[in-house]
This record gives structure tokens, C-alpha cells and sequence, in this order.
């Protein structure tokens, strides 16, 4: 082997600078088991303030000589120190895993390593949350590393704990707002299941689930019972898990010609809202799956349209739409560290929301609305080659395989004929049954 790169050689030291410390037991390997204990977890502070740009980092990485992983464990790593009290520290082992899952399949993985740095820390805060940690680093590591895995023991036990914990809470006769926060957290945060899910299990599954966790997130919501959820704050608001709920509400609705789980409010109280969701940086969930926040709020509206009139829409409101998706800007990127290649391809996931673009893993979604656009049958081969070189698409029984066979009934049954939209729910029902 030859010498390591300035990048390999801090990711290398920040690993075991964990264990400067002599009073501590040796890392768990990759193989852990769960941790044996009863102990109870506490949940901590909400985790949203932790989400903020590379800008603001500092780093001792040469990023022009190492991947995006190496930066991102590394920097991850950095703050993160041991805690005796356990039997034997995971640290590395989970920082590995989140790693792995973050680089594949979050956005914009180093927006979010406070966060993850903040659940690491959290899950040390009682054997119970250590446990839940490792089941959910020995669950994402194999699935990030590529289609070829099993849904072993630790996918379905992690399903269980958390469906059982939504169910136990829609049990409640009275669910306080504090509880159904509490519930929300407890099953250790709505996004991790959901988009676990979405990875290995079915889009019939992911519906299902947002379904299940539909009156807890309406009883977690500050607005009274007897008016409507408002979606602009919801978007921008600092409960990670209320906003990730409503974002993918809308995209389920967008994407599937499903009514929405609720109707929303879309009046922007306050020109602040509108601010926030232009912010390059904002708070919404950009980082996550590529959505500009804006257009997820202009998606709402199309949504709510759809439900009220169909496709009986008077050409000045069309027009206004218009106008609101073009003006939907795309980010450019600007960190230290990313290739331009995947800068690049950020951008063109961003412009795909709004008009079409090239199928990636992050285009999985859009394509259902791209392909209903795809008209001639040499577009529709070459969405296919394409969505084909995409693992998740290749593995039956998944969310990205369902997105192709969809995309395949609505063509197979409009060879003579122009696409219309319902031909979308159609398909969703056929294929998915939901």
C-alpha cells in the first residue's frame, strides 16, 4: 500500500483519538450484536438547530484528496468523544454506518453532520436509546452498501419497535400534544423509518406508514383541531419530524395522484415564511432528498387544486402556477470538498422538479411525473435505460422498482393515445394498490 492521503491519514487519527482515553473498553466491531440492558432512554433537545451548512465548518481535511465520505466521517468524528459508562463504545462502528447512509442517500449529506454527530450523542443517553443506535447502524450499513442484502433480524425488529410505538400512541383515549411529540421522537424520529422503508421495502409500505403516523402528527401540530394545518410554517419549522411528515405529504400526493393525508392552510402568515422558504440554506428538507422547499410549497397548492377541480383549472391560475415553478431557483453549490461532477448533478436534480432532467437515485420521485410527460416511445426507452442503471430500481419489492412498473402500465395503455394525468392513478392502483 502506498502512504495515505492527508484526508485518510485524519480520518485515520480521528478514529482513534477516541480511544486516547485508557479507561475505556475496546470498539464493538461490525458485527455488534444489540446491547444487552433495560434500561429506559431519555430523548433529547429537538435536533433541527443542528442543521447547518459546511460554510459555517471549519476542517483540517485536504478535500481535494479524499472522498466525501472520508470528509464527512471525519468531521463527524471530530466532537465525538466516549463514554465510559458503557460496556463496549460503538462510536466508531455507528459513525461508519450513518456515514455510509448519509453519502448515498441524503442530498446534501454535510449539511447534516451536527445532526447526526447530536443523535449519536443522544443514543448514549440510556441503554435503550444505545440499543435502538446500533439496531439502526446495523440496519443502514448493509443497505448502503449495495441491493444485495437480506431484511434480516435487524430490519424487522427496528419496524416493529417503531410501528408498535405509532400504534400504542393512536391507543391513547386522550393524546396531549406533548405526547404525540414525545410519540413522534420515541420511534426515534419519522424520517428514519419512512426512508429506511422507502430503500427496501415497497411504495404500497411507505403510504401505509405515513397513513399510520397521520393523527399523531395532527395532534403534534400547534394549530387547533378545528382549522387546518398551515404548510408554509410547517415547512420552516425547527420539529424535524412535523416538517418531514407534511413534505412528504405532499410529494406522496404529487407523485402518486393521491388526495393529501390532510388539507393545509397555505396562507403565508408572515413574509417571513416566504423568505425562509427561498433560502438557499433554509430550514426546509432540500438537504434530504433534493426538493427545493418553495416548490414543495407550490406542489401543496397543485394538490389542493387537483382535489377542488380536477383538471377544470381557469388559465390564470395555471399561469400564476407557472410562474410560482419557474421562479423556484436551483442551488449552486459552493462547499469545499464536492466534486464538481456531483455539484453538477445536485443542480440537474433540482431543474428536473421544475421542468425534466436526467434519472438519478435522487430522481426516483420526479420520474413518476417526468415519465407521465414522456410521450414518444424513444424518450420513454431512454428514461428506462436510465432508470435501470439505478440499483434500487433493479430489486423487486422496493419503492424504485414499483416507480418503473408504474411508469411501464401507463405507456403500455397509452401507445394510442396522449397521457392524461389520471392515467397516473390509475397505474398507482394497479401496480401499488393504493
Amino acid at each position: 500500500m502506498g502512504p495515505m492521503t492527508p484526508g485518510q491519514a485524519y480520518l485515520f487519527n480521528s478514529l482513534f483519538s477516541l480511544a486516547d482515553d485508557p479507561l475505556v473498553l475496546p470498539y464493538t466491531s461490525e458485527n455488534i450484536e444489540l446491547s444487552r440492558g433495560k434500561g429506559d432512554g431519555q430523548q433529547g433537545s429537538d435536533l433541527c438547530s443542528k442543521i447547518d451548512s459546511v460554510d459555517h465548518e471549519s476542517t483540517d481535511v485536504d478535500d481535494s484528496t479524499c472522498g466525501q465520505s472520508e470528509i464527512i466521517l471525519a468531521r463527524m468524528l471530530r466532537n465525538l468523544t466516549l463514554d465510559r459508562k458503557v460496556d463496549s463504545n460503538a462510536i466508531p462502528f455507528v459513525a461508519h454506518s450513518f456515514t455510509a447512509w448519509m453519502t448515498r442517500f441524503l442530498f446534501e449529506p454535510s449539511r447534516v453532520i451536527l445532526l447526526a454527530q447530536e443523535t449519536i450523542t443522544r443514543g448514549h443517553f440510556g441503554e435503550k436509546a444505545l440499543q435502538r443506535m446500533i439496531l439502526i447502524a446495523n440496519t443502514v450499513l448493509p443497505i448502503s452498501k449495495s441491493t444485495d442484502y437480506e431484511l434480516t433480524t435487524y430490519f424487522m425488529s427496528l419496524y416493529t419497535q417503531l410501528v408498535n410505538g405509532v400504534i400504542e400512541a393512536r391507543a391513547q383515549s386522550e393524546l396531549t400534544r406533548e405526547a404525540a411529540m414525545e410519540a413522534m421522537e420515541s420511534c426515534h424520529e419519522v424520517d428514519k423509518i419512512v426512508s429506511i422503508t422507502g430503500k427496501v421495502s415497497s411504495l404500497a409500505n411507505v403510504l401505509k406508514l405515513l397513513e399510520l403516523y397521520a393523527p399523531i402528527f395532527r395532534r403534534a401540530c400547534p394549530e387547533p383541531s378545528t382549522t387546518f394545518v398551515n404548510l408554509p410554517r410547517r415547512l420552516t419549522s425547527v420539529e424535524i419530524n412535523l416538517k418531514y411528515y407534511a413534505t412528504f405529504d405532499v410529494l406522496q400526493s404529487a407523485l402518486t395522484c393521491r388526495p393529501m393525508l390532510f388539507r393545509y392552510d397555505l396562507e403565508l402568515l408572515s413574509p417571513k415564511y416566504s423568505e425562509l422558504l427561498d433560502l438557499a440554506d433554509g430550514p426546509g428538507l432540500r438537504w434530504f432528498i433534493g426538493v427545493p422547499d418553495r416548490l414543495v410549497f407550490v406542489l401543496g397548492k397543485m394538490n389542493t387544486l387537483l382535489e377542488d377541480h380536477g383538471n377544470r383549472i381557469d388559465s390564470k391560475t395555471v399561469q400564476e402556477l407557472e410562474k410560482e415553478i419557474r421562479a423556484c431557483k436551483s442551488v449552486a453549490w459552493k462547499s469545499t470538498g464536492e466534486e464538481a461532477a456531483l455539484a453538477i448533478g445536485r443542480t440537474a436534480v433540482q431543474e428536473s422538479w421544475r421542468l425534466a432532467g436526467i434519472p438519478d437515485s435522487f430522481l426516483l420521485l420526479p420520474m413518476m411525473i417526468l415519465g407521465v410527460a414522456a410521450c414518444s416511445p424513444a424518450d420513454q426507452s431512454i428514461y428506462l435505460t436510465r432508470l435501470w442503471g439505478v440499483p434500487e430500481c433493479n430489486k423487486s419489492g422496493t419503492m424504485g422498482n414499483d416507480v418503473v412498473r408504474i411508469l411501464n402500465d401507463i405507456w403500455a395503455r397509452t401507445t394510442e393515445r396522449p397521457i392524461v394525468w389520471s392515467d397516473l392513478r390509475i397505474a398507482c392502483l394497479r401496480i401499488v394498490g393504493m
